[in-house]
């Protein structure tokens, strides 16, 4: 639609069309009259507004909404989830497979300028959560660490990162399923599961099902958080929270493997969007099975290793590429 000023005293096709005719008068005309013709040029273009190019209506704009936001961070073969809260606080979960600092998520807290993380979530001792978490806690202020009581056996990382918090000064929290975390008003952060007794063991499963899982609600939005809670995990959260699972948006549980995600789990969270963390991999990460059921749902269907990192807020869901 063009923009014309109302007080010309004609429209602008018809004075585009004079203005071309004058131009071609001054070109074929004396040198007498150029002037003047250059001059009626310019009292008629004078009189035009240039319009502003509106944008698209189907733009995706780079930024999201005020209040809940949510940074699924593409990391590689890992997980780690940024959340800005309503109350202007912040929460990490896990810090992906890097420590260095030019890692995906040193990179994504430089960006957003992160100098203090007010609640860090472990949720399981596996190197692709943890590792990046010693970057945090060596190069930004930490409030409280939340810390499942699983020690994995076959790694020490675990042990390094908890003494590491416990030298920041960071308050430690084992939360227990059931709990509900305070995060600011008007926020519900609920604890599906965790392993708050202590317990070792140097099996992955065993380990991955020591997640903490944590169902985020912010008005009429939820977004569950499955860490690497495999099918056993799931089985008991439909037991104990069945009628609380809905979510509109779902962290897939351990990067969308063939063991979380079963069709009864799915089935119940019932999300419009699901959020894959997962990097180039040789587990087979994520299993067509899961997509699958994803799809068959109607979820909608997002993947760090394809999509980059993934913003989503209690207001608009929206995609960042890296």
């Amino acid at each position: 639609m063009q923009l014309v000023n109302k007080n010309s005293p004609a429209p602008a096709v018809i004075k585009a069309a004079l203005a071309a005719l004058i131009l071609s008068l001054t070109v074929l005309s004396a040198p007498l009259f150029a002037q003047k013709a250059i001059d009626q040029l310019t009292e008629a273009a004078g009189n035009v507004e240039i319009p502003y190019a509106l944008p698209p209506a189907n733009a995706t704009m780079d930024r999201v909404a005020p209040g809940l936001n949510v940074y699924f961070i593409s990391v590689g073969q890992g997980d780690s989830e940024y959340i800005e809260l309503p109350n202007g606080q912040n929460v990490l979960i896990d810090g992906g497979p890097l420590s260095t600092s030019d890692s995906g998520l040193a990179k994504f807290l430089a960006q957003k300028n992160v100098k203090e993380i007010n609640n860090v979530v472990l949720t399981h001792p596996h190197a692709d959560h943890l590792n990046g978490l010693k970057y945090v806690f060596t190069n930004i202020k930490v409030d409280n660490f939340y810390d499942t009581l699983m020690d994995n056996s076959g790694s020490s990382a675990d042990e390094a990162l908890r003494s590491q918090a416990q030298a920041s000064g960071a308050n430690t929290i084992h939360p227990a399923p059931g709990d509900s975390l305070s995060w600011g008003s008007g926020v519900n952060a609920k604890v599906l599961s965790s392993c708050p007794e202590a317990e070792a063991s140097g099996d992955g499963s065993a380990i991955n099902n020591c997640s903490i899982v944590i169902k985020l609600a912010y008005q009429n939005s939820s977004i569950l958080f499955m860490g690497d809670a495999q099918s056993e995990v799931e089985a008991t959260i439909l037991q104990n929270y069945a009628s609380d699972l809905a979510s509109d948006v779902l962290k897939v549980g351990h990067h969308g493997s063939k063991y979380s995600s079963t069709d009864a789990f799915i089935n119940a969270v019932h999300p419009k969007r699901a959020y894959i963390e997962v990097g180039q991999n040789n587990y087979g990460h994520p299993a067509p099975s899961t997509l699958n059921r994803l799809t068959a749902i109607g979820a909608k269907v997002f993947r760090t290793d394809m999509d980059g990192t993934q913003a989503v807020s209690s207001n608009s869901v929206e995609r960042q590429q890296d």
